[in-house]
């Protein structure tokens, strides 16, 4: 629970107030069964009201008083709460954002979503019911034992005697439950992470037919999440029943024993027993508030580890070099390069050799899944890889990511489109950028005509993830904000397969004229792209399977031979 303290010391103060409030309160609850007593003894029974009437309005006040401060109590703990699970969010979103593609592709997105809203919902309420606990068990039990004993030292041995049966029990009742908690989260992170693949691929599902199994994916992971939840809540719900049980048996013990002792004229009267009924209640409240935390303390344990998983993930960059050599020049060397991703036992990306020299302008082609992508997260230096890699003769080893990636622009495969205007969204390949330059690459990005058409211009609004433009302008939009970055190597990771061949031809033509001089990296599996490319590198299975210009590879490679013949046709 270390992580769990070191969140807690921004708010020290606030939890001393609360614990403050919290005694206060407990003690204006405990001194009411003690009142009604004397009123009993002292005012009804010998037909004194000057102290009924004194100790009712005593009462009255403390009531009062303990309501108001249980008001100020609440309002300070959801402040406390909400300040709390803000501060977790805020520095869980951070430590995701700055995760390498490992790291990430590690713990998954569902996981991250489940970390994020549930495993921190459960945090944000031990944040309410710590203070309480802390504070309120204790002295509403040792209170009611010590006021108990004031009252009639036998009737408190029977209270006490109770109390550790009910520990007993809720310690066996829960001694296996972690293990249903457990479970239930790791179904919740696959429950979550189906439901998003059913969202993101609902046209190739229902495409190749893939709805039954699907669902039956889905519906393994929603029962088996639900079964635990169900088996750890019903553990859960055998505590309060069993232990007011145990507490009614208590209060009928105390009620015949105090009765017994009242006829025997043992120095007990019927004020004091009605007060060791109440204490009754508020000590075996302080033990179910305490059962509830053997109960649930698993749970919490789990979401706590969970949370501290993410937060202490060490960063995977060299660890060894404080500053990097800056990397410049759009020269770059691949020798023996391979990459598997973790749980795989091939190689995405397999002895991987070749030299781009700067300025020249390479399409890699190649059937999904050959590595293109993969290659290009490499040269991005997204993952630890085996063999050399070296960029503007600087070796990735001797330097860090951030030198690498801020030598590189890169328009992603999947054209992501932020709510804002279409300005903001290219300006985040470079915020500094004059509108001089923004206006350069919409014009190269062939979206001038598109902002003509519009009167807002480059303040059209675009809308999360571009749901009002269509697949060829988001593309675009990812071109123009890739190119108005400033760097030695552009890397356009199958950036035009939604334009049509002559818009495709045309921005081409134009980002060749603003390029020149700097190294392209053109990733597609179109041929009519790769073969205007100075360079071709052909993968297949992982494997660089030939490199060269177009007309030695139509000359030597099967696979581009194949490529070509079934896009273009004719004889090769």
């Amino acid at each position: 629970m270390r992580l769990l303290f070191r969140f807690l010391k921004p708010f020290k103060g606030k939890i001393a107030i609360l614990a403050l409030l919290y005694a206060v309160q407990s003690v204006c609850t405990l001194f009411l069964p003690y009142l009604m007593s004397d009123i009993i003894e002292l005012g009804i029974r010998v037909g004194n009201m000057t102290v009924v009437w004194q100790k009712g309005i005593l009462m009255i006040l403390l009531a009062l008083g303990g309501m108001a401060v249980t008001i100020v109590a609440n309002r300070v703990a959801s402040g406390l709460s909400a300040d709390f699970s803000v501060h977790m969010r805020q520095k869980v979103f951070n430590k995701v954002n700055n995760f390498t593609f490992e790291q990430f592709s590690r713990l998954g997105t569902g996981s991250l979503i489940t970390r994020t809203t549930d495993d921190i919902s459960w945090m944000e309420d031990v944040i309410i019911q710590l203070p309480y606990i802390l504070v309120t068990v204790p002295v509403m039990f040792i209170g009611g034992v010590v006021l108990s004993l004031i009252k009639d030292w036998v009737l408190a041995v029977i209270l006490l005697a109770v109390s550790p049966f009910i520990l007993l029990l809720v310690t066996v009742i829960t001694k296996n439950i972690h293990k249903y908690w457990d479970k239930s989260e790791i179904y919740t992170d696959a429950h979550h992470r189906i439901i998003r693949e059913r969202l993101s691929g609902i046209r190739v599902i229902r495409a190749f037919d893939k709805d039954s199994y699907e669902h039956g994916r889905a519906e393994h992971a929603t029962r088996e999440m639900c079964n635990s939840f169900v088996h750890a809540n019903t553990v859960s719900g055998i505590i309060n029943p069993v232990a007011t049980f145990l507490l009614n048996i208590t209060t009928v013990i105390v009620v015949y024993v105090g009765s017994m002792r009242v006829q025997g004229n043992a120095f007990v009267e019927a004020g004091d027993v009605i007060a060791a009924i109440q204490y009754i209640a508020f000590i075996g409240n302080s033990l179910l508030m305490l059962s509830w935390v053997f109960a649930f303390a698993p749970q919490i344990r789990i979401s706590n580890r969970r949370i501290a998983e993410v937060l202490d993930m060490p960063s995977e960059e060299n660890a060894e070099i404080t500053e990097g050599i800056p990397v410049k020049g759009g020269d770059i060397v691949f020798e023996n390069v391979s990459f598997s991703y973790e749980g795989s036992s091939v190689n995405a990306v397999n002895d991987a050799t070749f030299h781009i020299r700067e300025g020249e302008i390479v399409g890699i082609i190649g059937g999904t899944g050959s590595g293109k992508t993969t290659l290009a997260k490499l040269i991005m230096d997204f993952y630890p890889c085996s063999g050399k890699r070296m960029m503007g003769g600087v070796d990735y080893k001797d330097t860090t990511q951030h030198c690498v990636r801020n030598n590189i622009a890169m328009a992603l495969q999947k054209s992501m489109i932020f709510e804002g205007t279409l300005e903001e969204n290219i300006k985040m390949g470079n915020k500094d950028a004059t509108e001089e330059q923004v206006n350069k690459v919409v014009e190269i990005a062939q979206l001038k005509e598109f902002t003509e058409q519009h009167e807002e211009g480059l303040r059209y609004g675009l809308k999360q993830s571009g749901s009002n433009i269509s697949g060829g302008q988001k593309q675009r939009v990812n071109i123009a904000r890739a190119t108005l970055k400033e760097a030695d190597v552009y890397i356009y990771d199958d950036s035009f397969s939604a334009l049509d061949y002559l818009t495709e031809s045309r921005l081409r033509k134009a980002l060749n004229a603003h390029l020149k001089g700097k190294t392209q990296l053109i990733i597609t599996q179109r041929a009519a792209t790769a073969m205007r490319c100075d360079k071709v590198l052909v993968m297949d299975n992982g494997s660089i399977v030939g490199q060269g210009t177009h007309e030695s590879m139509m000359k030597e490679c099967q696979v581009y031979q194949e490529i070509y013949r079934s896009q273009l046709g004719g004889d090769v």
